[in-house]
């Protein structure tokens, strides 16, 4: 059998993309820049070309002024063409001037300029350019000549566009030149500048590389400007903060529930290979032995429930919110807790507490606070429930009178199977934890207040259900 995998194509690292575009933009602004320097010198050019022409115009018109009649007008325009031809300077203009009689006067034989001159569709006094592959580009005027109400005749004036098309074009072969040496060398730049502000990114992806479960010390330590690329940098940074505080929180959550899923089940084996050792165990022992046994079972199916409640909400499955009267969940925990010792129950509630929570996670949060209490308090000592309302918060508080916790231990009373100055030997489970998690994930805290001897407070503050 032949297994196809997804096929993968090359593709271009974001460094040349980025260079590739840099360098079709510089690009496109060079044509642009070209492309309008050469509308301005042919726009500068036809107004040169203009201006010679208006002068030939005025100097033609100065000869031919003051003509008697058509003879006259033919006789000084022959003069003054004949004039110029025989001074040896040549015209800077070509000249077709045609009578009604179908004859005509220039200054040049070439035909292909006559014809063109001669059909060109003009304005009078307004200058066109003329198009023929014969005879090239051409500035032309027309100027009619009427006498007595008559056309007598019709003057041309023209001048040849190639050699100033010519003198433009010559540069711009060096100029595309320059430009593409400019491209080039561009893109050279941005490609080593590209290189240094993605630096980096490459440190990013070198670091993401290399890391794994047991190494998430990696750090990029970038030391740039607080650009979008610095800010990536410190966020990777703070995410891998993130991912190793969670990974040796994990590990650490991990060892000590191996611990403490491992004493019970000890303790269960050891008195069932006592049992199992004895050759006639009196029903006594037989008994205390399942007492013994039960309860450990008890507390692996405590332990193991509190951990399956709390991984559900570490991995962001709380349960489903609804509106709900906070002192109506602290009387229910009160009807369970009262009948689990005899203790100096008090319930202060002003009704109503609205709050937007999952009823049976908030009852279970204050159920492991109760218990709290309890484990730490003794016959006739105070246990008092309270809700109420501050400043927009809901505030469900369990507090007692008992043996009160030391300051050393406060900042870790919300840690896993925490031991400190436990006078009965026992530890500490996953309830204040869950507490704690309870109230993170309904958008709240937790808080507590204590000192030695002086009893314990334990406050849930929620937001306010509006």
């Amino acid at each position: 059998m032949v297994h196809r995998g997804r096929a993968t194509h090359p593709t271009l690292s974001l460094r040349t993309r980025l260079t590739l575009i840099w360098s079709a933009i510089s690009l496109l602004v060079l044509i642009g820049l070209e492309l309008v320097t050469i509308a301005v010198l042919n726009a500068q050019t036809d107004g040169t070309v203009d201006r010679d022409l208006a002068l030939e115009v005025r100097q033609y018109q100065q000869v031919v002024a003051g003509a008697a009649d058509p003879a006259d007008f033919r006789a000084r325009a022959q003069a003054f063409l004949q004039q110029d031809r025989d001074s040896g300077a040549g015209f800077a203009a070509v000249y077709l001037i045609q009578f009604p009689d179908g004859s005509r006067l220039t200054n040049t034989g070439d035909v292909a300029i006559q014809a063109t001159m001669a059909n060109a569709a003009a304005t009078p006094g307004q200058p066109v350019t003329t198009h023929d592959p014969r005879a090239g580009d051409l500035r032309l005027v027309a100027i009619p000549v009427d006498q007595d109400g008559r056309r007598i005749a019709d003057v041309s004036i023209a001048v040849p566009l190639g050699g100033v098309q010519s003198a433009l074009g010559a540069p711009l072969g060096p100029l595309l030149i320059g430009n593409a040496l400019l491209v080039v060398l561009g893109a050279i730049l941005a490609h080593a500048v590209i290189g240094r502000a993605l630096a980096p990114v490459r440190d990013i992806t070198r670091t993401a590389a290399v890391i794994t479960d047991g190494d998430l010390s990696r750090r990029i330590g970038y030391r740039g400007p607080r650009d979008e690329v610095g800010n990536l940098a410190e966020t990777f940074d703070a995410m891998l903060g993130r991912l190793q505080s969670g990974f040796q929180q994990r590990q650490s959550f991990y060892a000590l529930a191996s611990h403490e899923l491992r004493t019970p089940l000890t303790i269960v084996r050891g008195h069932l290979d006592i049992l199992r050792r004895a050759s006639r165990p009196s029903p006594s022992d037989i008994r205390d032995t399942l007492d013994i046994v039960l309860q450990e079972v008890d507390r692996i199916s405590v332990d193991v429930g509190d951990m399956l409640l709390l991984g559900r909400m570490l991995l962001g499955q709380p349960g489903p919110r609804r509106p709900v009267d906070a002192v109506d969940v602290l009387a229910s925990v009160h009807r369970k807790a009262r009948g689990l010792a005899a203790r100096d129950w008090r319930v202060d509630a002003e009704a109503p507490v609205p709050v937007l929570a999952d009823p049976e996670q908030l009852g279970r949060a204050l159920l492991n606070l109760v218990t709290n209490a309890l484990r730490h308090t003794r016959d006739g000592d105070l246990v008092r429930l309270t809700a109420r309302t501050t400043d927009g918060w809901a505030e469900i508080e369990v507090a007692d009178s008992g043996q009160g916790i030391a300051a050393a231990d406060l900042p870790h009373v919300f840690d896993p199977w925490y031991r400190a100055g436990r006078r009965d030997g026992k530890v500490g489970g996953l309830g204040l934890v869950i507490v704690r998690e309870v109230a993170l994930a309904h958008g709240g805290r937790v808080e507590v207040a204590s000192r030695v001897g002086g009893g314990t407070a334990f406050t849930i503050r929620l937001p306010l259900d509006r």
